[in-house]
């Protein structure tokens, strides 16, 4: 287990990575460690390292396996946490005088955040931003500079940096919800950070454009986003239960808003993985991300299609589409008695494996 040598913190990841890939803390982390304050809400700590080394801070949750590692992290340093937890922006404190954020992938999604905190907090409250420089496009340090009250960037250390802003005007109003129409006329919604918000991506349509393969029984979208694919193929066919779930509860939110416009029962969850579903599966569709934040992994998909496998029924099926580099096709097949490609196009595979 990695040793944290600034706070005598001992870290892992989870989902497990090998040690020479990641740590669990980043020179962002150690900036903010290293500033000699505690924050009163911590907004985007992918594997609790923040949480562990301030655990009176609030935290501003999203992804489900994330918390996971914040706990197992907590627990293995024995670190009582007295901050709360809190998953949507409704349930943020009353107040908060400095507030740390690691910077996202999406620059929607740092806007967002920056506006919920700003339509709550006070005046003068100092937001201290994190990230590894090259994860800062100058567009958005111009934007940052522009909004902010006051602005101060500090110098690129172990190439990271730190801004420190307060937001006392009212920053440029951001829509909650963008969407687009799907093949099937159908409309979707998301909120900032889910994938594909505003379009429908590639991947997703060529599974759609899949003749009926045989849907029926309990399916579950895994890995749902804003619930296109088991909506859409609930709108199609007699799906007998559908279970939507995502590690992200800005997806699942997303989900459930769309399962509710479209009139379509669903259980919509939110877990890491399969986490959250204990019934027995006939089908499992999958869209699995290969991004976990800014690293490029394979991790989350090959945990996707082990669990899978250990959610199918007999003869269950798991269907998935993926970018034609990555390397699924092997570990699909330790994991499946029978895998069949079903055509690709220049860039997509699609999956059948059979339990």
């Amino acid at each position: 287990m990695p040793h944290w040598e600034a706070t005598g913190l001992q870290l892992e990841c989870w989902p497990p990575l090998p040690e020479h890939i990641a740590r669990p803390w980043d020179a962002g982390d150690e900036l903010l460690a290293a500033t000699g304050e505690s924050p009163d809400l911590l907004i985007n700590d992918r594997y609790g390292a923040l949480q562990c080394a301030f655990p009176q801070a609030a935290v501003w949750a999203d992804s489900a396996s994330a918390q996971a590692a914040a706990q197992r992290n907590l627990q293995a340093n024995q670190c009582l946490q007295s901050g709360a937890v809190v998953w949507q922006e409704g349930d943020l404190p009353a107040a908060a005088t400095l507030v740390f954020i690691k910077v996202p992938k999406q620059f929607e999604l740092l806007q967002f955040w920056l506006q919920q905190c700003q339509q709550r907090f006070a005046p003068q409250t100092r937001y201290v931003l994190a990230g590894m420089a090259k994860h800062w496009p100058v567009s958005w340090l111009q934007w940052l500079e522009q909004h902010a009250g006051s602005y101060r960037q500090s110098q690129v250390q172990k190439k990271a940096r730190l801004v420190e802003i307060t937001l006392p005007q009212p920053l440029p109003a951001q829509p909650l919800w963008r969407g687009y129409h799907s093949p099937d006329q159908l409309q979707f919604e998301a909120l900032p950070g889910v994938f594909a918000r505003e379009q429908l991506d590639i991947g997703s349509r060529v599974l759609l454009d899949l003749p009926d393969p045989g849907y029926g029984g309990v399916l579950c979208d895994l890995g749902c986003g804003n619930g296109l694919l088991g909506l859409t193929l609930a709108h199609r066919y007699r799906i007998e239960q559908l279970m939507l779930t995502d590690d992200s509860f800005l997806a699942v939110r997303s989900a459930r808003h769309n399962a509710a416009q479209l009139g379509i029962n669903a259980e919509v969850r939110h877990g890491d993985g399969l986490s959250a579903v204990s019934e027995t599966l006939d089908w499992v569709v999958c869209n699995p991300p290969f991004h976990d934040g800014h690293r490029q992994l394979t991790n989350i998909a090959v945990r996707m299609f082990e669990e899978s496998r250990q959610r199918l029924a007999k003869d269950g099926k798991l269907l998935v589409i993926a970018n034609r580099h990555l390397p699924y096709l092997p570990v699909l097949n330790k994991e499946f008695r029978q895998v069949q490609s079903l055509g690709s196009d220049p860039r997509f595979s699609l999956y059948l494996s059979r339990k």
